[in-house]
Protein backbone atom coordinates (compact mmCIF):
# COMPACT_ATOMS: atom_id res chain seq x y z
CA UNK A 1 0.00 0.00 0.00
CA UNK A 2 2.78 2.86 1.10
CA UNK A 3 4.78 1.65 -2.21
CA UNK A 4 1.67 2.95 -4.13
CA UNK A 5 1.04 5.97 -2.30
CA UNK A 6 4.58 6.69 -3.03
CA UNK A 7 4.45 6.11 -6.38
CA UNK A 8 1.44 8.13 -7.08
CA UNK A 9 2.96 10.83 -5.11
CA UNK A 10 6.34 11.00 -7.26
CA UNK A 11 3.93 10.67 -10.35
CA UNK A 12 1.81 13.73 -9.27
CA UNK A 13 5.26 15.47 -8.74
CA UNK A 14 6.50 14.72 -12.08
CA UNK A 15 3.56 16.17 -13.86
CA UNK A 16 4.10 19.20 -11.81
CA UNK A 17 6.66 20.54 -14.84
CA UNK A 18 4.21 19.86 -17.51
CA UNK A 19 1.90 21.35 -16.22
CA UNK A 20 2.96 24.82 -15.61
CA UNK A 21 3.78 24.96 -18.95
CA UNK A 22 0.96 27.05 -20.34
CA UNK A 23 -0.06 30.73 -20.16
CA UNK A 24 1.67 32.93 -17.22
CA UNK A 25 -1.61 34.01 -16.13
CA UNK A 26 -4.76 32.67 -14.61
CA UNK A 27 -7.27 32.97 -18.05
CA UNK A 28 -10.73 34.20 -17.69
CA UNK A 29 -12.23 30.53 -18.11
CA UNK A 30 -10.35 29.21 -14.95
CA UNK A 31 -11.97 27.14 -12.33
CA UNK A 32 -11.44 29.91 -9.97
CA UNK A 33 -12.90 33.17 -9.85
CA UNK A 34 -9.09 34.68 -7.62
CA UNK A 35 -7.28 36.31 -10.91
CA UNK A 36 -3.41 36.94 -10.52
CA UNK A 37 -2.58 40.63 -9.82
CA UNK A 38 0.38 41.45 -11.74
CA UNK A 39 3.12 43.37 -9.50
CA UNK A 40 6.01 43.18 -11.66
CA UNK A 41 6.66 44.58 -15.16
CA UNK A 42 5.61 42.76 -17.77
CA UNK A 43 8.30 41.25 -19.55
CA UNK A 44 9.41 40.03 -16.30
CA UNK A 45 5.91 38.61 -16.18
CA UNK A 46 6.00 37.03 -19.29
CA UNK A 47 9.62 35.21 -18.58
CA UNK A 48 7.39 33.19 -16.10
CA UNK A 49 7.57 29.14 -16.48
CA UNK A 50 4.98 28.42 -13.87
CA UNK A 51 1.03 29.54 -15.05
CA UNK A 52 -0.97 31.18 -12.63
CA UNK A 53 -3.57 28.10 -12.64
CA UNK A 54 -0.45 26.43 -11.57
CA UNK A 55 0.67 28.27 -9.09
CA UNK A 56 -2.66 28.36 -7.67
CA UNK A 57 -3.13 24.69 -7.77
CA UNK A 58 0.03 24.38 -5.95
CA UNK A 59 -1.18 26.61 -3.39
CA UNK A 60 -4.35 24.54 -2.93
CA UNK A 61 -2.82 21.61 -2.52
CA UNK A 62 -0.58 22.73 -0.02
CA UNK A 63 -3.42 24.47 2.38
CA UNK A 64 -5.83 21.47 2.37
CA UNK A 65 -7.65 22.27 -0.59
CA UNK A 66 -9.13 25.80 0.36
CA UNK A 67 -10.42 28.12 -2.08
CA UNK A 68 -8.00 31.01 -3.20
CA UNK A 69 -9.11 34.35 -2.42
CA UNK A 70 -6.13 36.31 -3.93
CA UNK A 71 -2.91 36.01 -5.89
CA UNK A 72 -0.32 38.48 -6.72
CA UNK A 73 2.91 38.07 -9.00
CA UNK A 74 5.94 39.82 -7.52
CA UNK A 75 9.08 39.69 -6.11
CA UNK A 76 10.34 38.39 -3.47
CA UNK A 77 13.59 37.75 -1.98
CA UNK A 78 15.17 38.26 -5.36
CA UNK A 79 12.75 35.75 -6.70
CA UNK A 80 9.73 35.93 -8.74
CA UNK A 81 6.62 34.51 -6.87
CA UNK A 82 3.01 33.86 -7.03
CA UNK A 83 1.42 35.30 -3.41
CA UNK A 84 -1.31 32.91 -3.18
CA UNK A 85 -3.89 33.74 -0.39
CA UNK A 86 -6.16 30.30 0.68
CA UNK A 87 -8.88 30.37 2.65
CA UNK A 88 -9.64 27.12 3.99
CA UNK A 89 -12.63 25.36 5.37
CA UNK A 90 -11.36 25.71 9.21
CA UNK A 91 -11.74 29.78 8.49
CA UNK A 92 -8.07 29.81 8.45
CA UNK A 93 -6.31 31.82 5.75
CA UNK A 94 -2.59 30.25 4.37
CA UNK A 95 -0.19 32.36 2.68
CA UNK A 96 1.31 30.14 -0.16
CA UNK A 97 4.31 31.51 -2.19
CA UNK A 98 5.42 29.05 -5.35
CA UNK A 99 8.57 30.30 -7.20
CA UNK A 100 7.13 31.43 -10.58
CA UNK A 101 10.13 29.56 -12.38
CA UNK A 102 10.44 26.09 -10.79
CA UNK A 103 6.58 25.92 -8.94
CA UNK A 104 8.53 25.14 -5.61
CA UNK A 105 6.89 26.46 -2.52
CA UNK A 106 9.20 29.15 -0.96
CA UNK A 107 6.56 30.20 1.92
CA UNK A 108 3.79 28.15 3.13
CA UNK A 109 2.51 30.30 6.26
CA UNK A 110 -1.57 29.46 8.12
CA UNK A 111 -2.77 31.95 10.37
CA UNK A 112 -3.83 31.49 14.02
CA UNK A 113 -5.60 33.54 16.35
CA UNK A 114 -6.68 36.98 16.31
CA UNK A 115 -5.17 36.92 13.11
CA UNK A 116 -6.68 34.32 11.50
CA UNK A 117 -9.51 36.24 12.03
CA UNK A 118 -8.45 38.98 10.07
CA UNK A 119 -6.78 37.66 7.70
CA UNK A 120 -10.00 35.28 6.67
CA UNK A 121 -12.26 38.33 6.72
CA UNK A 122 -10.58 40.34 4.55
CA UNK A 123 -9.42 37.93 2.22
CA UNK A 124 -13.13 36.26 2.29
CA UNK A 125 -14.58 39.95 1.02
CA UNK A 126 -11.52 39.81 -1.48
CA UNK A 127 -12.78 36.20 -2.74
CA UNK A 128 -16.55 36.98 -2.73
CA UNK A 129 -15.58 40.50 -4.84
CA UNK A 130 -14.10 38.71 -7.50
CA UNK A 131 -16.79 36.16 -7.73
CA UNK A 132 -19.36 39.00 -7.77
CA UNK A 133 -17.20 40.40 -11.26
CA UNK A 134 -16.96 37.02 -12.10
CA UNK A 135 -20.35 36.56 -12.56
CA UNK A 136 -21.06 39.85 -13.41
CA UNK A 137 -18.66 39.08 -16.92
CA UNK A 138 -20.09 35.75 -17.34
CA UNK A 139 -22.53 35.54 -20.39
CA UNK A 140 -25.88 34.30 -19.06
Amino acid sequence: MKTHLVILALGTFAALPLAAQSAPVASPHSTTAAHVDIKVNKSLASSVKVSGDSAMAIARANANWGEVSSAELKMMDKRLVYDVKVLNKSKRATDVAVDAMSGEIIKNKQYGGLKATVVHKDENKKLLNAKRDSAAKSPN
